[in-house]
Formats: structure tokens, C-alpha cells, sequence
């Protein structure tokens, strides 16, 4: 089983490839074909959980390891096609990218990487609605779909999302607190 969601997650980074390769020689006109490989990658990232999950080995793979960070690159390559296509200014692309690597290296937080990722899918969604509404209805209907069948994990995702939330507040509390005493130290020399 270890070795099928391997597979699935490597057919992640063929899809981040094929998302690039299609915005830059086919542009917009691609749009349909990108849409479906983009779900696509989402059944893949649901599929490869379920797999990881039921394999005997325990110890995951250097793919099994890097999964999250290859969900965020497919995103990314989402979001580049979007800029590439004329959707997002290149100027609004880069600074997104420049706040998102700058608060990720500083928080490292699961958290803050969903919620930097939810614009884009949720931009992604409003522009299949406009250019190819079947995708659109395709993308909710399988979010749907996906919830139901999948809610045990969806109720695990958001209670460890919940918990990075209260941790990542906490982290951020106290760097406020140490940057108050700071100030006040520095205020009576």
C-alpha cells in the first residue's frame, strides 16, 4: 500500500508540471484540461492519505514526508496558471509568494499554509465558475462528496488545524509579550 500512495503523490508533481507546461504554451485555452487535473490531484491527495494510512509499514517514505509541501506546490503551480493566464497581475502574484515564504519561514505553521492556500483555491473555483462552469459545479460536487464520505479524517483535520491555530496564537502572543518588555526596557535608558 506504501508504494501505491507514493505513486499517487509523485502523480502530484507530474500534475504540477503539467499545470505550468499548459499555462505557458496553451494559456487559457488550457483552462478545462487544467481544472480536471487540478481535481484530479485533490482525489490523489485524498487517495494517497487513505492508502499511507493502511500500509503495514509504518515509517512513510521520503514522498509520505514531503506530502504537504507537495499539496503546496500544486497550489502554487494553481496559482502561477493564474498569473500566467492574465487572472492575477504578476506584481500581486510575487508579493503573495514573497508574504507567504516570508511567514512560513517564520512561523512554520500548518495553519498559516492554509490559510495562505485557500484564496487561490477558492479564486481557482470562482474562475471555473466563470470560464468553465461545469468544472466548477465538478470542484463543489466533489468537495461535497468528499466531506461526507471522508468526515472522520475532515474532523481530524480540522481539530489538528485547530490545534496549530491555538499554538501558532500562543507562539504569537508570547513573541508580543517579549517585544513589549523590550520596548519598555528600552524606553527607560
Amino acid at each position: 500500500m506504501r508504494i501505491l500512495a507514493d505513486i499517487a503523490t509523485a502523480l502530484r508533481l507530474g500534475i504540477v508540471a503539467f499545470i505550468l507546461y499548459a499555462g505557458v504554451q496553451y494559456g487559457q485555452e488550457a483552462f478545462g484540461a487544467v481544472a480536471a487535473v487540478f481535481l484530479l490531484g485533490w482525489i490523489l491527495d485524498t487517495l494517497d492519505g487513505h492508502l499511507a494510512r493502511a500500509a503495514v509499514n509504518a515509517e512513510p517514505s521520503w514522498l509520505g514526508r514531503n506530502e504537504r509541501l507537495i499539496d503546496a506546490v500544486m497550489v502554487v503551480a494553481i496559482w502561477l496558471y493564474l498569473t500566467l493566464i492574465g487572472i492575477v497581475s504578476a506584481w500581486i502574484c510575487a508579493a503573495y509568494l514573497a508574504i507567504a515564504v516570508l511567514l512560513l519561514a517564520r512561523f512554520r505553521s500548518i495553519a498559516i499554509l492554509t490559510v495562505l492556500e485557500a484564496p487561490i483555491v477558492l479564486l481557482l473555483l470562482v474562475v471555473a465558475f466563470v470560464l468553465a462552469p461545469l468544472w466548477g459545479w465538478l470542484y463543489v460536487i466533489c468537495g461535497v462528496v468528499g466531506g461526507i464520505l471522508d468526515r472522520r479524517r475532515l474532523r481530524v483535520r480540522i481539530t489538528i488545524l485547530w490545534e496549530d491555530v491555538r499554538h501558532l496564537r500562543g507562539s504569537i502572543d508570547h513573541e508580543v509579550a517579549e517585544l513589549s518588555l523590550q520596548d519598555r526596557g528600552e524606553d527607560r535608558i
